[in-house]
C-alpha cells in the first residue's frame, strides 16, 4: 500500500487506462517521489519486488527538485506525478529513463494545449493557453516561452554490491496555470504555466491532470520498453525540442560548482544526450556533469548524470 493514496481515487481510473499500471492518486501527499522510494524499499525489505505503478497527487506540501531544492507544488494549479519502475539495467540505464520523461512530458504538454476537446476544457475552466512549442532544456526541464513549466527527477536505488537498479523513480510536476497570488520572487521570470488565467477562478479540470498523467506514464514506459529503437525515438525528439541549440550559456564544471563561470555557445547535443559547446577559445567539449546557466538568466541546469540521484 502507498500512504495516503488510493487505487480508487478519480484520477486513477483515467490514468489507469492508458498504461494498464497500477495507479494511485490522493488530493495532497508530501512528496509522489518520496512516497514511491518508500513503498519500493519496503517491498525490497520483505524480499519482493516492488510492483511498477503511478502515484499522482493533485498538491505535494514537500515537493522536491534538482539537488534538495523545493519544487512548488500549490493544489488546483499543477499536475504532481511519479512512476515507479524496476529496470532490468545497470545505473547508466537510468538516463534514458529521465530523458524519455522529458520527451514525453514535453510532447503531452502541447497535446493539452492543441488538441480540441483538450483545449475547450480548460478553456471552459477559465485558462487561455499560451503560444509556442514546449522545449526540453538540457536535460530536464520543460520550457515554454522561455519559462519554466515542468522539472522531472529520477531518483534510484542499487542492489547491494552491485552496479544494476532495484528500482527507479520518475518524479514529474508540470504547472498548468500560474498560483492566484503569483509566482514568489524567486521565481518571477524563472517559472511559467501552460495556460494564462482568463478569470480569477481558473482552475485545472481532474480530465486535464488524468490525459497529462496517462499520456506521461506511457510514453516514459513505451520509450525504456523499446530498448535501442525507444533510444532512438527519444534522442530525436529530444534534439528537436533542445531549448539550448545556438544559445550563449555559463558553464560551470562539475568541480567548480557554485565558482567558476566559462562562456560559451551550445552546439547540441550528441548522441549519449551530452550537452556540445563551444567555447569562446575556439575549442569544444561534450558536458555530462556540471550546470549551465543561460546568459541574461539566472536559472540553471544539471547534467543527467548529476540528475539521476543514487541510494
Amino acid at each position: 500500500m502507498i500512504a495516503n493514496a488510493s487505487e480508487h481515487h478519480p484520477l486513477a481510473a483515467a490514468v489507469r487506462a492508458q498504461t494498464g499500471y497500477p495507479v494511485y492518486a490522493a488530493d495532497e501527499i508530501p512528496s509522489t517521489n518520496t512516497a514511491l522510494r518508500a513503498y519500493a524499499s519496503e517491498a525490497l525489505a520483505r524480499g519482493t519486488a516492488p510492483t511498477p505503478c503511478v502515484l499522482i497527487s493533485r498538491a505535494q506540501t514537500a515537493g522536491r527538485g534538482r539537488m534538495g531544492r523545493s519544487f512548488s507544488s500549490e493544489g488546483g494549479v499543477g499536475l504532481y506525478m511519479s512512476v515507479l519502475l524496476t529496470p532490468a539495467c545497470a545505473a547508466d540505464g537510468a538516463l534514458l529513463l529521465t530523458t524519455a520523461a522529458a520527451a514525453a512530458a514535453a510532447s503531452a504538454v502541447d497535446a493539452v494545449r492543441t488538441e480540441p476537446p483538450m483545449l475547450r476544457l480548460m478553456q471552459d475552466a477559465g485558462g487561455t493557453p499560451l503560444p509556442g512549442q514546449a522545449q526540453i532544456k538540457w536535460v530536464n526541464d520543460i520550457y515554454l516561452a522561455d519559462r519554466k513549466v515542468s522539472g522531472i527527477l529520477t531518483e534510484a536505488a542499487l542492489y547491494p554490491g552491485s552496479d544494476r537498479l532495484s528500482y527507479a523513480v520518475v518524479g514529474i510536476g508540470i504547472n498548468l496555470l500560474p498560483p492566484p497570488g503569483g509566482y514568489g520572487a524567486d521565481l518571477l521570470g524563472i517559472a511559467g504555466a501552460l495556460f494564462a488565467r482568463a478569470r480569477a477562478d481558473a482552475y485545472v479540470p481532474d480530465s486535464i491532470l488524468g490525459t497529462l498523467a496517462g499520456r506521461i506514464a506511457e510514453g516514459v514506459t513505451r520509450y525504456f520498453e523499446m530498448g535501442d529503437a525507444g533510444y532512438t525515438e527519444v534522442l530525436e525528439i529530444y534534439r528537436c525540442r533542445s531549448l539550448l541549440d545556438g544559445r550563449a550559456v555559463l558553464v560551470r564544471p562539475a568541480s567548480s560548482l557554485g565558482g567558476e563561470e566559462i562562456p560559451a555557445v551550445v552546439c547540441g547535443i550528441d548522441d549519449s544526450f551530452g550537452l556540445r559547446v563551444r567555447y569562446e577559445d575556439g575549442t569544444t567539449a561534450v558536458l555530462s556533469s556540471g550546470e549551465v546557466v543561460l546568459c541574461g538568466g539566472k536559472d540553471t541546469l544539471q547534467s543527467a548524470r548529476a540528475t539521476v540521484h543514487l541510494q
